[in-house]
């Protein structure tokens, strides 16, 4: 079986390195205090906090994960944050009893399979949900929890929380944080620079209301410990200099490591050793499963994207000094100014600290073949 996993959570052997920020994690959570978690795309957040949840229920603590990316609507906030909640629960009973001695208008109903097992749906009482309605759903948690137990809610893609705006969404869950005394949160996402508006600007609800922690790159020197003992599984034969190499061609971001090794692996056989044109062609298979996509996603750039991303294949320091606008005939700051804005909105660019990058290397590869 191909060690090497991507598209999906990393776990078991799989999850490597993140101990210390695994740890600080799990000690903020189970210490009663809140925290925001920033990393760019493909970092391996959602990996990490699953690493998380996992020893944190080990110690007792009621892990509830909800993410915000399926989130359309008030009322699907409400469906799928209950359906969340309800998971958890091992009395579906006593959970309805519960919420409907909290929440006046949504009603969980419990029905059963035709094998017998227990599934819950939810009756909406009124046409419209309201505040005063999320702001007794929100109650739920700590009601759960009672004065022996302490549940902890990890929001994924938390930036997405601006499609409720409408309703005031952040300050009604503000206001919640404020006063639960059994519950804490952890808040993470995919868009960084939206995440630290929300956590960092002074005229939104959650300025300064948790913990901040940035996941960078994963050290070389256990990701290559990594990649040569899964390859020694074959007897495959990475040395040092190929490994870095692979490490260098994936951005040192872990979904991609971990995209290319699986190509490696399936590409090589048993007492194999890997060399650099081994890597080359399997960086070439990939892009071109990838080709149709990433043209598509270039076609549908505007012209001032397009520049921009042509000149982040070179690199992306100060890319609103007047020197690299004339170097790469970029627009004007204004222009580029909102073509970097869209571009990172969609996740297709990313910055760290003062550097702007593409975000996934063989799309920058992809370019580099096709457009220069």
């Amino acid at each position: 079986m191909n060690p090497f996993t991507f598209g999906t959570v990393a776990t078991g052997e799989s999850f490597y390195d993140r101990h210390k920020e695994c740890d600080h994690i799990v000690k903020t959570l189970a210490g009663g205090n809140n925290m925001v978690l920033y990393a760019p795309r493909r970092f391996g957040k959602t990996s990490l906090v699953v690493k998380a949840i996992q020893l944190l229920e080990e110690q007792g603590f009621i892990c509830i994960y909800f993410d915000f990316m399926p989130v359309f609507s008030v009322e699907s906030f409400v469906r799928l944050y209950t359906k969340a909640v309800a998971s958890k629960q091992r009395n579906l009973q006593r959970f309805a009893e519960t919420f409907n001695s909290i929440a006046k208008n949504i009603r969980p109903v419990i029905r059963f399979t035709p094998d017998g097992n227990p599934e819950l749906s939810l009756d909406i009482t009124k046409k419209q949900i309201d505040e005063t309605d999320i702001s007794q759903l929100l109650d739920i948690p700590e009601a759960l929890a009672g004065k022996k137990k302490r549940v902890l809610i990890f929001f994924d893609e938390f930036q997405e929380v601006e499609k409720l705006n409408k309703i005031n969404f952040e300050g009604l869950l503000r206001s919640k944080i404020q006063h639960q005394k059994h519950v804490n949160y952890i808040f993470f996402g995919s868009k960084t620079h939206i995440m630290q508006a929300m956590f960092n600007d002074k005229k939104r609800p959650f300025y300064h209301a948790a913990t901040q922690m940035t996941i960078n790159y994963l050290p070389k020197k256990e990701t290559i410990h990594f990649l040569q003992n899964n390859f020694a599984r074959k007897e495959i034969k990475l040395d040092l200099e190929i490994a870095e190499y692979i490490i260098k061609a994936a951005a040192n971001i872990p979904h991609y490591i971990q995209q290319l090794a699986s190509e490696i692996w399936s590409n090589v056989s048993h007492h194999a050793d890997i060399s650099h044109e081994i890597v080359d062609e399997c960086i070439l298979q990939v892009v071109a499963m990838k080709s149709d996509y990433f043209m598509e996603l270039f076609e549908n750039q505007s012209t001032s994207k397009k520049q921009l991303l042509i000149a982040l294949c070179t690199g992306g320091e100060n890319i609103f000094s007047e020197s690299y606008k004339i170097t790469h005939r970029l627009p004007s700051s204004a222009t580029l100014q909102r073509a970097a804005k869209g571009l990172t909105n969609d996740g297709v660019i990313d910055k760290i600290d003062s550097e702007y990058f593409i975000t996934d290397p063989f799309f920058k590869l992809f370019l580099k073949r096709t457009m220069l």
